[in-house]
């Protein structure tokens, strides 16, 4: 049974693991060129003390994704940590947590939702495109991003 839930501190480990394999997938590695070992390290508080939330997908207690979001300014919000297993992609998980998070911005006053990634995620970059995100590398934030994009709510 596939069950998206807000993270508990019990999470971390595997969320910890999951985004290494994702990044180790791409010739990337986690906080190499990224600040947000502890932003992890320290779920929830670390969103939930920013105005943000954190969720993860599980199918039979197993993690196959994750999705983060927090405020940047007043009706804007950064989608963040946005991963899953290879295994569990095209299933339709990606487009649940993406609506998780759309939705729980739209009750904050959220009007624009922002992410940057890099281009060797070409799958996530079509998702996001095809979930109505359009290119804005003026606002890319991450030190290893190359590519932003934005999604008017």
């Amino acid at each position: 049974m596939l069950e998206v839930r807000l993270v508990q501190a019990s999470d971390v480990t595997a969320v910890l693991a999951l985004i290494t394999a994702v990044l180790a997938e791409f010739g990337l590695e986690f906080g190499k060129g990224s600040t947000t070992d502890d932003e992890l390290r320290e779920l929830p508080d670390s969103y939930t003390t920013r105005g943000g939330a954190f969720w993860i997908a599980r199918r039979d207690g197993e993690l196959l994704g994750t999705c983060g979001v927090f405020p940047l300014s007043p009706g804007t919000f950064e989608l963040r940590k946005m991963y899953l297993l290879p295994e569990s992609r095209g299933l339709g998980l990606g487009t649940r947590l993406l609506d998780e998070a759309v939705e729980w911005v739209r009750a904050q006053g959220g009007t624009r939702i922002v992410l940057d990634t890099v281009e060797e995620m070409s799958r996530a970059i079509a998702f996001y495109e095809a979930h109505g995100f359009v290119r804005d590398d003026g606002q890319v934030r991450g030190s290893r991003c190359t590519r932003g994009y934005t999604r008017t709510l």
